[in-house]
């Protein structure tokens, strides 16, 4: 399994470039353009939700049919409605979450 992994500041300026990467090498693995648009879906709530006063650590883990996704960080403060929103796209499109302390582990497979 291959690692890529960045730290950026927690600034929405970056998400931009992150959703990017994350489509780029989804499509270098070979998911469709569905799934590619899932993965930088997830990705975006995903880094999202930690943008707080600390800067966010994101690593891809990617294989020939698999992608996962860890975005490390302290959560943001949010309203509870808007979490249970964002869970749900996060479930829905990510065949697999895991919240773990101050990780979302985002995991999609082919």
């Amino acid at each position: 399994m291959d690692t890529i992994s960045l730290t950026i500041p927690p600034k929405t300026i970056y998400l931009k470039s992150m959703r990017l990467l994350a489509a780029s090498l989804a499509s270098d693995i070979g998911f469709d353009i569905e799934e590619v648009e899932d993965i930088r879906v997830v990705v975006s709530e995903a880094i999202n939700y930690k943008m707080s006063d600390r800067d966010i650590k994101i690593n891809f883990y990617t294989k020939e049919n698999l992608m996962k996704v860890e975005v490390i960080g302290k959560d943001r403060e949010i309203e509870e409605e808007n979490l249970k929103i964002k869970q749900i796209i996060l479930e829905q499109l990510a065949d697999k979450v895991e919240v773990v302390e101050d990780k979302i582990i985002l995991t999609k497979e082919k």
